[in-house]
């Protein structure tokens, strides 16, 4: 098909005489179209005489490289909703309405307070009956990976009431919620929860009927929330999954969030499983087609599977088949 190219038209802009009906034109891409056109064709898409006529091979469909005012998005139309993560596919909707801001909310600061006399910070040298702590850079990684700012103590601090009330006051000073590792248990030592009656601070639970979470508390001051979780890593980052992040999404201003679990089939037995109901890291495998929950223990995290997190219910005599799962998101 040979055709004659009348005119040129740009970004919105036509010659100031009329395109007539039959006519070809030549357009840039994004312009306004000449009432009646039917399709475009692209121009690498057909052969340029010296004539300034065109040679198409293929003739176009109806509506071919069109695109409609109001194609993606109408009049009324929702581009983003209250609570909802900006992600870069949101931000490009909300720049092609021509919006320069949006209101968003305050990234949260989340102060890290580790527990314990036999704590030492990685890099000192390593002393007779201590340990290095962990839970730290653990939790700093997840509030981060949760988009919010972490805050560390400058140093671990001691199993002494009033150095721990120091400390959490210094937090609710400088932060939005705090997370003090370890103190948890009910020894002698373990003084979190009476530097919170001393500070008095209102407690929301202390104990849940979930292993590890048997002496995980929560509190509140001054209107900031305060979590003590377990000294273990490993317990600790599932507590993490489970109580603290939901609760710091929702501070953040992640009203969609949902966390939702779902049912799947477990690819093994759990080694050591008590009683009742317990939360365990997981991976999600597939075999054959079908999606499998495979248990994992700290040595065996890193096989780059898809992290889950467990929830496990098991009855005298039962070894369970089916658990409830969500996935952890870094």
């Amino acid at each position: 098909m040979r055709l004659k190219v009348a005119s040129i038209i740009g970004a919105g802009s036509i010659e100031n005489r009329p395109i007539r009906p039959g006519e070809t034109c030549r357009i840039m891409t994004g312009a306004w179209l000449p009432e009646g056109s039917v399709a475009v064709i692209k121009q690498e898409d057909v052969e340029i005489t010296n004539e300034n006529y065109i040679i198409v091979s293929v003739r176009p469909r109806l509506g071919e490289n069109i695109r409609r005012s109001g194609h993606e998005l109408r009049a009324g139309d929702r581009v983003a909703a209250k609570g909802q993560v900006l992600k870069a596919e949101i931000l490009e909707r909300i720049a092609a309405c021509g919006i320069e801001r949006v209101p968003v909310c305050k990234v949260p600061r989340v102060y890290i307070i580790d527990t314990g006399n036999e704590l030492l910070l990685p890099g000192s040298p390593l002393k007779t009956g201590c340990i290095y702590c962990s839970n730290r850079s653990l939790i700093a990684c997840k509030i981060a990976s949760s988009r919010a700012f972490p805050l560390l103590s400058p140093s671990v601090i001691n199993d002494d009431l009033q150095t721990i009330v120091a400390a959490i006051k210094k937090a609710a000073r400088v932060s939005d919620m705090i997370i003090i590792s370890g103190g948890t248990g009910n020894g002698l030592f373990d003084l979190v929860s009476n530097a919170f009656e001393y500070l008095n601070a209102q407690l929301l639970f202390k104990g849940i009927n979930v292993f590890p979470g048997k002496n995980t508390s929560a509190a509140l001051l001054d209107g900031k929330l305060v979590f003590n979780l377990s000294g273990s890593p490993s317990a600790a980052g599932i507590l993490f999954e489970a109580l603290v992040k939901p609760a710091l999404l929702k501070l953040k201003g992640e009203l969609l969030y949902k966390g939702d679990w779902f049912n799947i089939e477990l690819a093994s037995p759990i080694d050591h499983l008590k009683s009742g109901r317990s939360l365990h890291r997981g991976e999600m495998i597939i075999k054959q087609g079908h999606a499998y929950a495979l248990p994992v223990n700290r040595k065996d995290i890193n096989t780059g599977n898809i992290p889950l997190l467990l929830d496990v219910q098991k009855r005298s005599g039962e070894e369970p088949v089916m658990v409830k799962a969500k996935l952890i998101v870094d």
